[in-house]
């Protein structure tokens, strides 16, 4: 039941109304100056920011390339440098999200439109009808795996196998499709994603970046960049010692990777580049580059420099070192084709069989590297652009047979055992050894010296000279293996040398060798051999050098090594000398060691002449080499020409060694060797197919002495 209202009830409703609808007025008021207030802030206070903000929509981090450390040879010549060109890299920041295949597809359009190459590794032909490459086996294997097809997969599959992997499309046509998926492919091998770019290719023209920035726009994720590239000048000197760069490998990789490498970045892959990667290699910059919706940069700017590595001087002058390769070649081609009636008799002539060949010199008083050569060679640009070519060359030129080729030093090695035996009392200079042509110790075993009807009584001067067999057969007997390897080590024969790039330590003869190859103690029979150089001793043509300069010191061995310096990057400021290194001594208090086997050296120089007859191949110089040579057995009835010494006798500077492949007359070269390094004058005769004609230019006494200014 409704009770009519009083008056007073009705006056108070209203007035509840009145009071409520001005509170909803208030809080409308103050919700709307608060909104206003904020649109306000939002508009004009803080407008820029929230406009930037809709364009602001892509920033990306962009690696910048550190140049690399430049490295010269001992004169300042540059030999690896740096090149500024232009890269096509790609940003997946700005990379379009299922359209990656046609952006690609056009990008390549471009480049081979103006002859352009870019990164693939796919080990399959470009072109119709598909094969695979010529690669080995476990490339082949590791490809199929990668894309999931099975080991006996036919090329047909694989090319099914990468279309589907990236849905390619057929309507691209076979050429194009297998284009653009060896480019994804590529892309998934080097990590490619928000903080890895991909290069794609390197050093275009100017040309074809004015092409690609024209096409920009319908191009997103592509970009262009200045950056240095590798060259490498004058590719054929010391290649084997410079060395190349390549892109990481995953075993690289997950080696270096938390040193900061990409997979997309490049490393030292021989030589002095990969010795001293860490070194060379800078510090990677960063670029920041921010991109509107439209794809137009707002912003583009360095955010870390980037830091160039530092340089390194080498110990080797190149110009040397082209004379070294060059006379080493051109010796080879002579003993290859000189007069075939040679090979009789008299002269035992295995030069036309000879194979490769290599010479090492080094700094006596230092043990700085001056040359090492090495033949066949390569050069480093051909083995950047076509690796499988030079690979697969005849006589493995990519062996550094100064450094890293072993072979049996042979009689080169018996200025090693002279010294020991005279260090340990076996004999000393005036005591003889009879030589009737045979050893006759042994009951069941009578090896031969190489005058098989005998030297008679030799000191050790005489033996040198002779390089009499017998004479080292008996104080090797009576001396043991032991001590001869004490010295041997000493010299430097069968230890690891510690040179930067690296190489075998080589061996001497031991037991512990016999019976790790042959399962057998070691016996007085077998050391006899080792004390000719022979047996199981194996050498590089360093070892020799480095043995040869520490007989020059009387027993101061000293490391050898090819970096003399290191600089920041252009050569300002020197960061690192290299100070020559003593390693080990043997036998320095006793001189007349050192006299003796000195003196047999030098009158080995002496004893050498010219097969035909007339003068030694060291006449008209104005000082006298010590050296020692040797016929070393390589197998069976092939055998290697082997020389060792310094030179000049009286206050020697340089020692060297030269080792050549089924040969003769390495003792030759040495001439030129000195020629070149003391008088600049290395002149050979050159015949009409531009190659020399003889060995080594004799002199006369008036030629002589207008080089040497007297």
């Amino acid at each position: 039941m409704n009770l009519p209202k009083l008056p007073g009830e009705k006056k108070l409703e209203k007035l509840n109304f009145i009071f409520r609808f001005a509170v909803l007025i208030a809080v409308m008021l103050v919700f709307g100056f608060l909104g206003l207030t904020q649109l306000m802030r939002i508009q004009i206070v803080d407008g820029a920011y929230y406009v930037s903000l809709t364009e602001r929509n892509f920033t990306a981090n962009q690696s910048i390339q550190a140049a690399r450390g430049q490295i010269v040879d001992s004169e300042g010549r540059l030999l690896n440098t740096n090149q500024t060109v232009y890269k096509v890299i790609v940003q997946r920041a700005f990379f379009p999200i299922g359209g990656e295949n046609e952006v690609l597809r056009q990008t390549l359009a471009i480049l081979r439109e103006h002859g352009e190459t870019w990164m693939d590794s796919v080990p399959v032909s470009m072109t119709a009808p598909f094969e695979f490459l010529d690669v080995s086996e476990r490339e082949l294997e590791e490809f199929k795996h990668k894309i999931g097809v099975n080991l006996d997969a036919t090329v047909e599959n694989c090319i099914r196998a990468l279309f589907d992997n990236f849905n390619i499309s057929e309507e691209y046509g076979a050429e194009t499709a297998r284009a653009v998926a060896g480019v994804r492919y590529e892309m998934r091998l080097r990590d490619f994603s928000f903080h890895n770019r991909f290069t794609l290719a390197e050093d275009i023209s100017f040309e074809t970046l004015v092409s690609l920035k024209e096409r920009s726009m319908s191009l997103p994720g592509i970009d262009m960049v200045e950056e240095p590239m590798r060259v490498y000048l004058d590719g054929g000197v010391m290649a084997h010692t410079r060395g190349v760069i390549g892109r990481i490998s995953a075993e690289e990789f997950s080696e270096f990777g938390e040193h900061g490498y990409s997979f997309n970045d490049t490393i030292g892959k021989t030589g002095i580049e990969f010795s001293m990667e860490s070194i060379l290699r800078g510090d990677n910059g960063t670029r920041t580059i921010v991109r509107n919706l439209q794809g137009v940069a707002v912003s583009d700017e360095v955010t870390v420099s980037a830091r160039p590595g530092n340089s390194i001087r080498l110990t080797i002058d190149s110009r040397f070192q082209q004379d070294l390769q060059i006379m080493l070649q051109n010796h080879i081609y002579w003993l290859r084709t000189l007069d075939q009636t040679w090979n009789n008799e008299r002269f035992n002539y295995r030069g036309l069989n000879t194979e490769g060949g290599a010479v090492a010199v080094i700094e006596v008083k230092t043990g700085k590297v001056l040359g090492l050569a090495s033949y066949p060679t390569y050069d480093l640009n051909d083995y950047i652009n076509s690796y499988e070519a030079v690979l697969n060359a005849e006589l493995t030129p990519l062996l550094n047979r100064a450094a890293a080729g072993l072979y049996r030093p042979g009689s080169s090695f018996k200025p090693i055992t002279s010294v020991a035996g005279l260090n340990n009392n076996i004999v000393n200079r005036g005591s003889t050894v009879p030589c009737g042509g045979t050893y006759t110790f042994f009951p069941d075993f009578h090896p031969h010296c190489h005058l098989r009807s005998g030297h008679g009584s030799l000191n050790v001067v005489n033996a040198l000279r002779l390089s009499c067999n017998i004479y080292y057969y008996d104080i090797g007997r009576r001396m043991g293996i032991d001590a001869l390897v004490e010295a041997t080590h000493a010299l430097g024969i069968g230890v690891n040398l510690g040179l930067e790039t690296g190489g075998p330590a080589g061996r001497m003869t031991t037991p512990e060798i016999y019976e790790h190859l042959f399962a057998r103690p070691l016996t007085a029979g077998d050391t006899v051999q080792a004390a000719i150089g022979q047996s199981e001793t194996l050498v590089t043509p360093l070892h020799l050098a480095v043995s040869a300069a520490t007989i020059a010191n009387h027993g101061v061995r000293y490391k050898p090594y090819l970096v003399d310096s290191v600089w920041n990057y252009d050569f300002t400021e020197l960061v690192y000398q290299t100070e020559p290194q003593i390693v080990s001594t043997y036998a320095t208090d006793r001189p007349d060691v050192w006299e003796a086997v000195h003196d047999g050296m030098v009158s080995v120089s002496d004893y050498i002449v010219w097969p035909l007859g007339g003068p030694s191949e060291f006449s008209f110089l104005p000082s006298v080499a010590a050296t020692k040579t040797g016929t070393a057995q390589a197998v069976n009835d092939t055998y290697n020409s082997v020389i060792m010494g310094y030179y000049p006798e009286d206050n020697p500077e340089i020692a060297f060694a030269v080792i050549l492949e089924n040969s003769e007359f390495s003792r030759n070269l040495v001439r030129n060797i000195i020629d070149s390094y003391f008088y600049d004058a290395y002149e050979p005769d050159i015949n009409e197919d531009g190659l020399i004609a003889s060995p080594w230019k004799r002199w006369d006494e008036e030629k002589r002495l207008s080089i040497m200014g007297e």
